[in-house]
């Protein structure tokens, strides 16, 4: 398999994080994004519409706000034929507001999305649940999937179990129920699971990847897989993969390889928390703490830069081999000698792909741009610059 990038381009020039797309029945691109990070008070999230496969783009169609006095936004759109879903985490971010709860809600459009049902809520017995992955539909039962994750205490999201959700729909989405639970096998114990995606293999059975969050000093937050091969009820324990990745998104070309896009960064590179110094403390936030990064004796995984990396496998997901790099800093390329944490900084994050014909994909992902102006001076964790939504057109050949 071999991908090349054929156009690269800003998509929404303002400040903006975490985007997501998808395409309608009808063909048009939407982009969701959200205007600050972490879901944090005054997040919202605007929805963005092109016509023409991602040449130009709409001032914001909808702008979805949140009904709680300290909260915001944090989603992703997808579609599954006539049916289109904005769903998304209720709430505040932890370390700043840790008092303000979470909720899993979506909303649901049936006309490409121009209007959007009132809210509904994606609960189970853990309470709220965050809706990163992107909603699928089965091939044989017609049966929706919307892949979560849930903790059990938000408010020790550290200290508490993290599990994987799947929600199924069998009215196209009106109503949802929690049908599978995915927990990550006893013996790996110094990562948590997030950002469950998943896709329907050519033979029916269903695959799941996820980020693998380090929880020890000494961890190497390797990617999580899983599987299922009754439809999403029951899965295998989620066992780490070759790779590092964070905010993965699944795709299958259309003579069924597998495609895997995330986040990424070298094998030989790990990162940790220092304590903030006084003068970096955010006024009016609880952050006490910040990311710092240094260097292994040895590479322990196959990829050799920072960026968006897509992966492709030859085993249905076990092990990855990194095949492209994204990364366009808005400023050019970073000086040979930069430093790690400026790499890291700089690096394009939260990828999102969707096919627009039989060879091409359409991906977005939130790049960093230091010519944009610093809200938030203050903030010394991996926000530290301002961020926009780019996005090129990759050929899958």
């Amino acid at each position: 398999m071999q991908l090349t990038v054929e156009t690269q381009m800003d998509v929404i020039r303002e400040l903006s994080q975490n985007p997501s797309i998808a395409r309608t029945a009808e063909g048009d691109l939407l982009v969701l994004h959200s205007n600050s990070a972490d879901a944090m008070a005054g997040c919202c999230e605007r929805l963005h519409r092109s016509t023409d496969n991602g040449r130009t783009w709409s001032p914001p169609e909808r702008t979805f706000v949140c009904d709680m006095r300290l909260g915001g936004l944090e989603g992703t759109v997808s579609s599954a034929g006539d049916v289109a879903i904005v769903a998304y985490l209720e709430g505040s971010d932890i370390k700043r507001q840790p008092r303000n709860p979470k909720w899993g809600r979506l909303r649901r459009s049936t006309d490409g999305g121009r209007s959007w049902s009132a809210p509904i809520d994606l609960n189970d017995r853990r309470g709220g649940v965050m809706p990163f992955g992107k909603m699928i539909r089965l091939r044989q039962s017609g049966r929706l999937l919307l892949p979560t994750y849930a903790c059990e205490n938000w408010l020790d999201r550290a200290g508490s179990q993290t599990v994987g959700v799947i929600f199924a729909s069998d009215d196209d989405g009106k109503t949802w129920s929690d049908v599978g639970t995915i927990e990550q096998d006893k013996s790996v114990t110094d990562v948590r699971l997030l950002e469950l995606a998943i896709v329907e293999l050519p033979d029916g059975r269903l695959v799941g990847i996820m980020r693998g969050d380090a929880v020890t000093a000494e961890a190497f937050p390797y990617g999580l897989r899983t599987e299922s091969r009754d439809g999403g009820r029951t899965w295998s324990s989620a066992t780490p993969m070759n790779v590092n990745i964070c905010e993965p998104r699944l795709t299958l070309t259309p003579d069924g390889r597998l495609l895997l896009a995330a986040r990424s960064w070298p094998g030989n590179v790990y990162f940790y928390y220092r304590p903030l110094k006084p003068h970096e403390r955010e006024p009016g936030t609880n952050q006490t703490e910040t990311v710092a990064a240094g260097l292994r004796d040895e590479y322990l995984s196959p990829v050799k830069e920072f960026g968006v990396v897509f992966f492709t496998t030859e085993d249905d997901g076990r092990t990855w081999q990194p095949l492209l790099t994204i990364n366009n800093p808005r400023s050019g390329p970073l000086a040979e000698d930069a430093d790690l944490l400026t790499r890291h900084r700089y690096q394009a994050a939260y990828p999102d792909i969707v096919w627009i014909d039989d060879h091409r994909l359409f991906c977005v992902y939130r790049q960093p741009d230091p010519g944009l102006p610093d809200l938030r001076p203050g903030l010394t964790y991996s926000h530290i610059y301002q961020r926009y939504v780019a996005g090129c057109i990759v050929r899958v050949d």
